[in-house]
């Protein structure tokens, strides 16, 4: 096994391209959810992170942890060892 170090960076800490590069990865997996229209009927909507604000963007990420690489390339899966 071999060890390396990676600066990983939040969302609020990236350049304008790398936010970008983040909000392109979070539209492939948009959120979803139901709503009902005035006639009780049930409504799927789909919303994408290119549409909210970015704060909602900033947020997301933090509550789900996310980690990027300088150029917005999701990290947060790395196995992370604090150092001493």
């Amino acid at each position: 096994m071999k060890q390396i170090k990676v600066n990983a960076y939040e969302y609020s800490e990236l350049n304008q391209e790398a936010k970008h590069e983040v909000v392109h990865w979070l539209d492939e997996t948009p959120l979803d959810y139901e709503t009902e229209d005035e006639h009780g009927n049930t409504i799927k909507e789909i919303e994408y992170f290119s549409d909210m604000e970015e704060q909602d963007i900033q947020e997301h990420c933090e509550i789900n942890e996310y980690l990027f690489s300088s150029l917005g390339k999701p990290i947060h899966n790395l196995e992370i060892k604090e150092s001493e």
